[in-house]
């Protein structure tokens, strides 16, 4: 019974719950009951896990219909950013030469809320070729492949568009 005294939010958590859980039938190749179970399964055990982290007592998750919007148009960028920068991770791997150069990049976010921290860090992970090493309050710590990405990632668009999802929300 304490554990589930410990969820603050229960409007934030079925809404997280919901979305992990359909990224996960999105994924699925089958929705056969067991996938459906385990599915559902995973995604309240993974949001009861982090609620600690995601629902701050006396702080409700709460969205609109426009950023809800802007989100799946940040994604939808997001998903074009994916496969660009897949094509050009590609051809420097095929390259005979090779023209890495990795470094690391220690970027100051604007994004005021830990949620679209989260997100935007994971959005730098997902594309290929660099990946959030640290997010440390406005801090990332970013590794890149090449010197074009450590630039790109730097003053990558991406930040403001969830920083204009962050700023349109109640």
């Amino acid at each position: 019974m304490r554990l589930i005294k410990s969820v603050t939010d229960w409007r934030g958590f079925t809404i997280i719950s919901v979305i992990l859980a359909s990224f996960w039938f999105l994924m699925s190749p089958k929705l056969e009951p067991a996938n459906v179970i385990i599915g559902i399964g995973c995604a309240v055990g993974l949001t009861f896990f982090w609620s600690p982290d995601l629902f701050k007592p006396g702080q409700p998750m709460r969205f609109n219909l426009k950023q809800l919007v802007k989100l799946v148009l940040y994604l939808a960028h997001l998903g074009w950013n994916v496969v660009l920068s897949g094509l050009n991770v590609a051809m420097i791997v095929l390259s005979p030469k090779m023209p890495i150069s990795p470094g690391f990049v220690l970027l100051k976010t604007k994004l005021q809320k830990d949620l679209t921290r989260v997100l935007y860090a994971n959005s730098i992970t997902l594309t290929p070729g660099t990946i959030t090493v640290d997010l440390n309050g406005d801090r990332l710590l970013v590794h890149a492949m090449t010197e074009d990405a450590a630039k790109g990632v730097s003053d990558w668009y991406m930040q403001d568009k969830m920083r204009d999802i962050e700023l349109s929300g109640p």
